[in-house]
């Protein structure tokens, strides 16, 4: 009688090491989060989640260069405002001042506070700036003479013309006269007339209509053309802030794309993941029983032809 050895032990050790390695790389994915792992580095698939991962890294720091951008922005549009209301109310000074209605005497109070809005004026122009740039003084050594805001990785177009432009620059242009001191918006002192005049004689109606009048005649008074100067350099400022507003909600959705993709392709699907460590796990396991089984058959075999062999005998 012949007997034949269960031979398949081989191939359970195979499968068992398979299950086993399943199991590792389960594991190892769960711990770290992502799908590349010792056993299943996926080359490629890392390749391109590294690329990715570094433009949403780019995404972040352009992002944080329009947030910057437009608190620089914001701090000009707001001196601006400031300087706009103060002429307004130096306006209505000189209005209240130009009429007969009011003594000599009186019209020296209005512009007394007149020019103490006039150095107001000065003193915003002068000391309004972000990070040491000047914003509102034209004529100040910190004071640029154009401002570029980066949105993103440099890219190259060819205008027509053959120009070259980087389409994610933002430049605001001729900075130096965008001013909102006194003697850029040609609103005159009233410094001569205090100090020319004392609380007996006042100042003159005359006087006081000297400094109301434009010398352009596009203007009722000064102050009008001083506001419109404003309103200019609030919609320069104001366009650019709009435009930086439009690229930081195209950052956030572009980001929020590719972190998408990255992530689809880079890290790790828990309940899928789970289920494979659960399968891996119930296949060691009953690979593991056939191999014990395996060995007892072939221990039954031994004893069997060790005592076939003693009964020859």
């Amino acid at each position: 009688m012949s007997l034949t050895v269960n031979r398949n032990s081989i191939i359970l050790q195979r499968n068992l090491k398979a299950a086993r390695d399943q199991e590792q790389n389960s594991l190892e994915r769960l711990g770290s989060g992502k799908v590349f792992t010792r056993q299943s580095p996926r080359a490629v698939d890392r390749a391109i989640a590294e690329r990715m991962q570094s433009k949403v890294r780019s995404l972040n720091v352009a992002k944080r260069n329009i947030n910057d951008a437009c608190s620089l922005l914001n701090v000009a549009n707001e001196g601006l405002s400031i300087v706009a209301n103060t002429v307004t109310r130096m306006k209505e000074l000189n209005i209240a001042a130009a009429t007969s209605t009011v003594s000599d005497q009186e019209r020296r109070y209005m512009f007394i506070e007149y020019e103490a809005l006039r150095d107001e004026v000065e003193r915003i122009a002068r000391t309004t700036e972000f990070n040491g740039i000047a914003l509102l003084d034209g004529e100040s050594a910190t004071r640029p003479e154009s401002l570029v805001f980066r949105i993103g990785d440099p890219k190259e177009d060819a205008s027509f013309w053959g120009d070259s432009e980087d389409l994610n620059e933002i430049t605001i242009e001729d900075l130096k006269e965008m001013s909102a001191v006194p003697e850029s918006l040609e609103i005159g002192s009233a410094l001569d007339l205090l100090e020319d005049s004392d609380e007996v004689e006042g100042i003159s109606l005359e006087d006081s209509k000297s400094l109301l009048e434009s010398d352009d005649e596009s203007f009722a008074t000064v102050y009008d053309h001083a506001l419109a100067k404003l309103a200019t350099h609030r919609s320069n400022y104001g366009s650019v802030q709009s435009r930086l507003d439009q690229a930081r909600n195209f950052i956030a959705v572009y980001e929020e794309n590719l972190y998408s993709s990255h992530s689809r392709i880079a890290n790790t699907d828990y309940a899928e993941e789970t289920l494979r460590l659960l399968q891996a796990q119930v296949a060691v396991g009953a690979n593991t029983a056939l191999m014990a089984q395996s060995n007892v058959d072939a221990e039954q075999a031994l004893i069997l032809l060790r005592s076939t062999d003693q009964r020859r005998y």
